[in-house]
């Protein structure tokens, strides 16, 4: 049975040597369609491999691609939206859980649309050590140079405008407070 908007979710990610690396306990379904899947991750509980657990800090959209290696989560802080980008496989779902394998590059946007990649030394220890595939660290670098291209051009998901639609629509179905508008 597909998830649908207003479902609630769970998030596995995975090493590449399938082992469960981290858990988000719930988002809320925002859409769900051929492209992408739209999640509202809020006050969240995560747990980590090694059984640290910590709740997420700010309201957040988060943006699963059914065809690119990256997902995307938009989070709101007080100076703008932020973005962190996980380099990773294109998600499945089974049951009530939303499931990719994290290739441990990140790419952190910050509200002015400047970027950092992030994790270089875990990717490379990662792949030697698991033996990556060859295509998936070429789909892992292209994943890097479509964000970069995407975030360049303010597309899709680097849209502030659309990222914070997305929230206020969110916001107006669950009459919630609103966030500060700043872009």
């Amino acid at each position: 049975m597909a998830i649908k908007p207003g479902d609630s979710v769970s998030i596995h990610a995975y090493k590449h040597n399938g082992n469960l690396y981290r858990v988000w306990e719930k988002a809320i379904v925002y859409q769900n369609n051929k492209d992408v899947l739209i999640l509202i991750n809020e006050d969240v509980l995560v747990t980590e491999l090694n059984g640290r657990r910590w709740k997420t800090n700010e309201p957040a959209v988060w943006f699963f691609y059914k065809n690119e290696w990256f997902n995307v989560i938009s989070m709101f802080k007080t100076k703008g939206i932020n973005y962190y980008c996980n380099l990773a496989s294109p998600f499945i779902t089974e049951d009530d859980t939303v499931k990719y394998i994290d290739y441990d590059l990140d790419v952190k946007i910050f509200h002015d649309n400047s970027y950092k990649i992030l994790d270089l030394r875990e990717f490379n220890r990662n792949r030697l050590d698991w033996k990556y595939p060859h295509k998936i660290i070429e789909n892992v670098w292209e994943g890097v140079e479509r964000i970069k291209k995407m975030v360049k051009s303010r597309q899709g998901v680097f849209d502030h405008a659309y990222v914070q639609e997305i929230w206020n629509d969110h916001i107006k179905k669950t009459d919630k407070p609103r966030l500060n508008k700043k872009k």
